[in-house]
């Protein structure tokens, strides 16, 4: 009986908890598919009149820069992750295979960068010099260069579960070092990589920084449309819930098909370090 009180007592703290985070996506969702005074007293019901108001997100794409925006997002995004996944991968492989000082002292560089601060200023001059300011080139590298602490840290744990009698099996069937890694290690790392994958595209998808920093408004991303609909439309809240629900959404799609490996990634990666 004791263990049964205990059992749903968690479980309503947990929907609770829960609640707090899917009330105000609720209200968001409902609103966007308002009337505008209906939208503006932000309840969380139903539309008054019973009509859904489609035309809401057509006005979004149509005046907001969606189509822009979103390739501008996914190029960025997809791009900067794919180069994280690649490089911090083979980086991990090399640091958990070789004792050596060097891979150490890399090996703590790196995490030297999941707690140092971003420095904008440094890395504006850098583009600058570099002819990379207002570039999609420049603001993949930024990304990039943001997301390698984190992926390396996970990779070198995950790797070094992987058993080295794999290693030396390859190397016996004729496997040279990127042939071993590619076709026997990498594809081993699924787990790590779906979830280093959720976390920079996520990462990437919703800084608002870097691209306001680094770039004009032709190569922002679907988040900073939210702020040119504040600006344009303070008084029409069903647009501006309109367009948050368009910003979010390729976030939940690339969620909902990754997220059974994001907890295996994450506690694989964390177990040696």
């Amino acid at each position: 009986m004791k263990k049964r009180v205990k059992s749903y007592s968690a479980k309503g703290i947990l929907f609770i908890f829960s609640l707090l985070y899917l009330i105000p996506v609720w209200m968001v969702l409902v609103n966007s598919i308002k009337a505008p005074a209906d939208a503006n007293m932000m309840g969380i019901g139903l539309p008054k009149d019973s009509t859904v108001h489609i035309g809401n997100y057509l006005t979004v794409i149509e005046q907001g820069g969606i189509a822009k925006a979103f390739f501008n997002g996914v190029l960025e995004a997809t791009l900067s992750t794919v180069i994280v996944i690649i490089t911090s991968s083979a980086c991990a492989f090399v640091i958990a295979r070789m004792k050596r000082r060097l891979t150490t002292i890399v090996y703590y560089a790196f995490i030297v960068g999941l707690v140092v601060p971003a420095a904008y200023i440094p890395t504006y001059l850098v583009l600058d010099k570099l002819s990379l300011l207002n570039t999609y080139a420049g603001i993949i590298l930024i990304f990039t260069t943001y997301g390698l602490p984190m992926a390396v840290f996970l990779y070198v744990g995950f790797v070094k579960t992987i058993p080295r009698e794999l290693d030396e099996a390859a190397i016996i069937d004729g496997c040279g070092p990127v042939r071993l890694f590619f076709q026997v290690i990498f594809p081993l790392l699924k787990p790590v990589t779906a979830t280093q994958f959720i976390l920079c595209f996520i990462g990437a998808w919703n800084d608002v920084m870097i691209p306001m920093f680094f770039a004009n408004g032709s190569k922002w991303a679907l988040p900073l449309t939210v702020y040119n609909f504040y600006g344009g439309y303070t008084k029409s809240w069903n647009l501006i819930f309109a367009d948050i629900i368009i910003t979010i959404s390729p976030l939940v799609i690339v969620y909902l098909c990754c997220q059974k490996h994001i907890i295996s990634g994450m506690t694989a990666g964390a177990v040696k370090g």
